[in-house]
């Protein structure tokens, strides 16, 4: 057993009677094993171990014995999660019972199962978390496991001047180059508003740098959907913030480091102009796997094919390119073949859902003058931009992060207007109608 994994399991191991008996710290640690996957840096038993049921399972249990916290679960996202998941489990038994669709019966069962846990510890994080400063704690952290790839790499990345691409650790949800840059620019909105919203001098300077590190970090991944998808959240958060006299310096910085430093292959990598960018695999690759969702969609209109149907004998019948066999490249097409257009329905309805719910904080923070509330909620919303541009390109429908921010939301949502009820700021029925 390497020195890594012995150091792994001595961490892990006092964790677990400490998830049992404080179900909020088995919250943080599923989240720095879940976003940061310390496992995967590991080798020999470690590299195998179950880590992340170590700490769910003593959480549950700690949570169904000594928290009270099942009433602060439901709200309107909350619902429409719960709706998803039933959905979820409808197309999966469709699917594995439809002759044309069974095929891939294992891999659907596998990726529900992966999916019902992502969701499972969602709701678990809704109900424990019960205070502003407990959020902001867990943001802090899932903010942190982000920039730690970035950290890590960064003397790397300062000597071969970006001349290579960043990748996350195998095996976990940001293995790939795309998937980091997505996650990334899921980051830098937190990284940014917490900057902004903290009062301790050391920590806010290290916000800021993590925060221009980021961004760097996002360009080293080489991913043209992450670039997207870092401009459009720049510009929205330069568009719509008071703040953009602190923004507008550093996107100029990056735009002068880019000019002037950037190698090569990076700039023939993200030269979308040329024709060699719009007509390479990639680009060919996901016109196919769109097509393919579209024509599946219109067969199987109610419940598509179920989890994980893209695959070889399915591609045969509908993709234009049968040899062509990828995942869908976005993470709209991807509800929809894999759930119908009923499913895509309430993947965006979830989504808007959210949108309606930070904006209300918005403008009632701004009302009662509770800036920081109004931070957290730009905070988040810039987050689900960042998440829905990207995912634009990427297959990501059920990234851990994108049901992560949606809970942030219930929590930030339920402790905004539990305070304002308190001050007398919002009326009871507003508080009521807000869940």
């Amino acid at each position: 057993m390497s020195l890594r994994a012995i150091l792994l399991l001595i961490a892990l191991v006092p964790c677990v009677p400490i998830c049992f008996f404080r179900p909020y710290f088995g919250v943080l640690a599923w989240t720095v094993i879940s976003f940061a996957s310390p496992q995967w840096y590991a080798w020999g038993a470690a590299y195998y171990f179950p880590s992340a049921e170590l700490i769910a399972i003593p959480t549950i249990l700690g949570f169904v014995f000594f928290s009270n916290g099942w009433t602060r679960i439901f709200s309107r996202e909350s619902f429409l999660i719960l709706l998803l998941w039933a959905w979820f489990t409808i197309t999966s038994i469709v699917a594995t019972g439809t002759p044309m669709l069974d095929s891939h019966t294992t891999e659907t069962w596998f990726r529900y199962q992966f999916v019902s846990k992502i969701l499972l510890m969602v709701f678990l994080t809704m109900g424990i978390v019960d205070s502003f400063a407990r959020l902001r704690t867990v943001i802090m952290v899932t903010a942190g496991c982000f920039t730690f790839y970035v950290v890590k790499a960064l003397p790397w990345m300062v000597m071969t001047a970006g001349s290579f691409r960043l990748y996350g650790p195998p095996k976990s949800m940001v293995e790939d180059n795309n998937d980091l840059a997505l996650a990334l620019n899921m980051t830098l909105p937190m990284l940014f508003f917490l900057a902004q919203t903290e009062t301790d001098r050391r920590l806010k300077r290290l916000f800021w740098f993590l925060f221009v590190a980021v961004i760097f970090g996002v360009l080293c991944t080489y991913s043209r959907g992450g670039l997207v998808g870092l401009v459009a959240v720049m510009i929205l958060m330069i568009l719509q913030l008071r703040q953009r006299v602190v923004l507008m310096p550093v996107m100029i910085l990056a735009i002068i480091v880019v000019a002037l430093f950037a190698p090569e292959q990076w700039r023939d990598r993200m030269n979308l102009t040329s024709k060699e960018a719009t007509l390479d695999k990639s680009a060919y690759s996901r016109i196919n796997a769109w097509t393919f969702s579209w024509r599946l969609a219109q067969d199987y209109p109610i419940t598509g094919g179920g989890f994980e149907t893209f695959q070889r004998e399915l591609f045969d019948r509908y993709a234009p390119n049968p040899a062509d066999v990828h995942g869908p490249h976005s993470i709209y097409f991807g509800v929809l073949a894999e759930h119908g257009f009923v499913g895509l329905a309430l993947y965006l309805a979830l989504i808007a859902s959210c949108f309606a719910s930070t904006w209300r904080i918005r403008r009632i923070a701004r009302r009662v003058g509770d800036d920081v509330a109004a931070g957290y909620a730009y905070m988040l919303q810039f987050s689900l931009i960042a998440f829905l541009v990207s995912g634009l390109f990427l297959g990501r429908a059920y990234f851990d992060y994108f049901f992560t921010i949606v809970c942030f939301i219930v929590i930030l949502k339920r402790e905004c207007f539990a305070s304002w009820r308190r001050m007398d700021a919002v009326p009871q029925s507003s508080a009521e109608a807000a869940a």
